[in-house]
């Protein structure tokens, strides 16, 4: 299989600190392919995200999502089959429906973590893959803000990215491992310099905000970047390995037990 260039088809449709992380981790779920049917989207956001990676697959079987306005932009996408609205407690799904759920930096930002947990693993078919990317800790350690303006500018982030559990590589071991899952990979994507460009990069995608609200669009010139030689340079440094001890972001291929 050729790897689709997703760090060029980040740049063109989304903001610059997004394409950092979220093109390694189009490159990461590709690599768990082929995945076995039936297949749920835990937090599928605006599907962009899966379409671009399993769009080739003959289409998710259901995406899931608490923000009504991001099923509905899903729908568009037309990469599932069906979308659900999720009210953040039970799954609305049988045991054992699903032989694989997959969740794009998601876990993160859920209040009850354990809850979550224990809701994907009983709608998992024995055996079944949860297939998943999460922050860690090392994110408020290597941002650029808290340099400057310390604990302030955390408490700040935390609250406008809804980080409820960054946790460590032991701590989201242990959260898997208690919830019946088996640990068949684990990988760290995001280093330290990443993590610090990333925060950094916030500040000048604020272009990018505007245009979404008045025109629809994350990016209206997508073409810049073949002026100025950013893909090379971020390409570049991706490609460079991080352990996952040290990572700011994690992905875990699991296996319920």
């Amino acid at each position: 299989m050729n790897m689709k260039n997703y760090l060029k088809i980040y740049l063109r449709e989304r903001p610059l600190f997004i394409s950092i992380i979220r093109s390694k981790e189009a490159e990461l779920f590709e690599g768990a392919l082929p995945l076995k049917k039936p297949i749920l989207d835990f937090g599928c956001g605006d599907g962009f995200f899966t379409k671009l990676v399993f769009g080739e697959i003959g289409g998710i079987d259901v995406g899931l999502d608490i923000d009504q306005k991001s099923l509905k932009e899903a729908k568009v996408q037309k990469i599932y089959k069906k979308v659900v609205k999720y009210d953040g407690e039970a799954l609305p799904f049988g045991d054992g429906v699903f032989s694989t759920v997959i969740s794009n930096c998601v876990l993160e930002h859920i209040p009850n973590l354990r809850n979550s947990l224990s809701e994907i693993h009983r709608v998992l078919k024995t055996k079944g893959k949860f297939i998943c990317s999460v922050m860690t800790s090392n994110w408020e350690n290597y941002m650029f803000g808290p340099k400057l303006l310390g604990k302030l500018y955390l408490k700040w982030m935390r609250h406008k990215q809804n980080h409820y559990n960054l946790l460590t590589l032991r701590k989201w071991n242990g959260q898997f491992k208690d919830a019946g899952f088996k640990i068949v990979k684990v990988k760290g994507y995001l280093r330290e310099q990443d993590s610090l460009l990333m925060d950094i990069l916030h500040y000048f995608s604020v272009d990018s905000l505007w245009t979404k609200k008045l025109l629809d669009k994350w990016v209206v010139f997508p073409q810049r970047y073949d002026i100025i030689p950013v893909e090379r340079w971020l390409k570049k440094r991706s490609d460079e390995k991080v352990s996952p001890s040290k990572s700011s972001a994690l992905f875990f291929v699991l296996e319920k037990i």
